[in-house]
């Protein structure tokens, strides 16, 4: 009898430990720069796991990028976080643009910051979100792409943006 009291003492305190405010795998959306919905994040090990949502290897940090996470966002969206030049960065994909820019709240384009890549007359959109973090997106072929950052200098995301076009291309055409 005493054997089954323990026992059951432990069960319920590892049901209750588990049942505890644990939300490890969810991130409450800034609504700063975010809807307010919860996102779901399941991180991977690498850009080779978002081949099942169709996106390849595209989405990583460049080449001296540092601290790169990757995760998949609410099933639909791959992302890969990373330092770049002492910034943060946030690089996302995906072939849903509405899951993609509604992570953006409201948003404002900046028309005098478009521009084209030189390369493969690529349309990239500069765009504000009202506590003043920038992104740019652009789309090739079925996805489409957003590089995010809240850093004051703008110059590494433009470039970033190009880097990340030509990269994309250079996969595409492997």
């Amino acid at each position: 009898m005493k054997i089954f009291k323990t026992l059951s003492t432990i069960l319920s305190i590892i049901f209750i430990i588990s049942c505890s405010g644990n939300n490890t795998g969810t991130k409450e959306a800034n609504t700063n720069n975010t809807s307010e919905s919860v996102l779901d994040y399941l991180q991977v090990d690498s850009p080779n796991s978002f081949a099942p949502l169709g996106i390849g290897i595209t989405v990583a940090p460049p080449e001296h990028g540092q601290n790169g996470k990757y995760f998949i966002v609410n099933k639909n969206i791959a992302e890969s976080t990373f330092d770049y030049m002492n910034n943060e960065y946030i690089y996302r994909a995906s072939k849903d643009s509405n899951a993609l820019l509604s992570l953006y709240g409201d948003y404002t384009n900046n028309n005098e910051k478009n521009f084209i890549e030189d390369e493969y007359k690529i349309n990239v959109e500069y765009n504000i979100t009202p506590s003043n973090e920038k992104f740019a997106s652009w789309k090739v072929d079925d996805i489409y792409y957003v590089l995010y950052t809240k850093s004051e200098d703008d110059k590494d995301l433009t470039n970033l943006s190009s880097l990340y076009i030509k990269s994309i291309h250079w996969y595409k055409n492997k």
